[in-house]
């Protein structure tokens, strides 16, 4: 689904934009997607629900840790002893399911939500998670797989800490394809990845406009000048069938930039946007 903007100040910085623009017609950005990612990261490993979780293969009444990298990851590659999960006590735990889902389509392969007994709010708490096996994975734009090594390691998120922004790139046309999600307006992309599911805040309902328009991304020139480009909409919603299934990811649907525009930042402000837990967000200006 998508959502767009009926806030004034969304069409100004449309109008803005278009008056920056060196030519009438419109121009990609410089898709910078694979800076900095020639190694393999955990940018975020987040507590999103203490219990109320399943595994396809059975059981329920677990936890979740969604988990997200800086690359895609291989499906295939993926098992719950791939991760280990370590508590304040020093006690561990494997997964019992390691999750492609909510994040299921094919451009939203970087996070897996590992799905299991890690703890609880009153009592022990899982504080580290470990790659222990031998994960593929490749840089978005890139048509090879690679071993992730094991050893990589990432501190986690208490249940009761704000979401953030783990990471921003731009989408390539090729990677929208068949995406049933897709932006339907704009000439340029940028997919913004969450530490966990994120609906609107209070209530946990569908993003709308509000949100839109609370979103802003923003982009180097070549002369090293800045522009402030609010989003035309915002994609990538409504993935399941309940909100409360929503993945952690959205797609901020702009409108053409000037040639050779690098994506810098994006900005969004103070609760807009709730985890599974509730928590809203602080404002963020995540930058790369």
């Amino acid at each position: 689904m998508l959502v767009k903007s009926v806030f004034g100040k969304s069409v100004f910085a449309l109008a803005t934009c278009l008056l920056l623009m060196p030519t009438a017609a419109s121009v990609a950005a410089t898709n910078n997607s694979d800076l900095s990612r020639g190694t393999a990261k955990i940018l975020s490993a987040s507590w999103g629900l203490n219990g109320g979780n399943s595994c396809p293969s059975g059981g329920s009444g677990f936890d979740n840790v969604p988990v997200t990298f800086n690359w895609f990851i291989d499906p295939a590659s993926v098992a719950p002893t791939d991760f280990l999960i370590t508590r304040d006590d020093g006690t561990t735990a494997n997964p019992a399911c390691a999750l492609l889902f909510p994040p299921d389509e094919k451009n939203e392969r970087q996070t897996i939500d590992l799905v299991g007994d890690f703890g609880d709010p009153a009592g022990v708490r899982p504080i580290t998670l470990t790659i222990t096996g031998e994960l593929k994975g490749r840089a978005m734009t890139s048509t090879h797989w690679q071993k992730i090594p094991a050893g990589l390691t990432h501190a986690i998120d208490q249940i009761e800490a704000a979401p953030y922004i783990a990471d921003a790139w731009m989408l390539t046309s090729k990677m929208l394809k068949g995406d049933k999600n897709r932006c339907t307006v704009g000439k340029n992309f940028v997919r913004v990845v969450w530490s966990n599911g994120m609906t609107a805040y209070p209530n946990g309902d569908e993003v709308g406009a509000a949100v839109v328009d609370s979103y802003s991304a923003v982009f180097t020139l070549p002369d090293g000048k800045t522009i402030i480009v609010k989003p035309l909409a915002v994609g990538d919603l409504a993935d399941h069938s309940k909100t409360s299934m929503d993945d952690n990811m959205h797609d901020l649907c702009l409108p053409g930039l000037p040639k050779g525009a690098k994506l810098s930042e994006v900005r969004i402000g103070a609760s807009m946007l709730r985890d599974p837990n509730g928590d809203p967000n602080a404002a963020q200006q995540f930058k790369l």
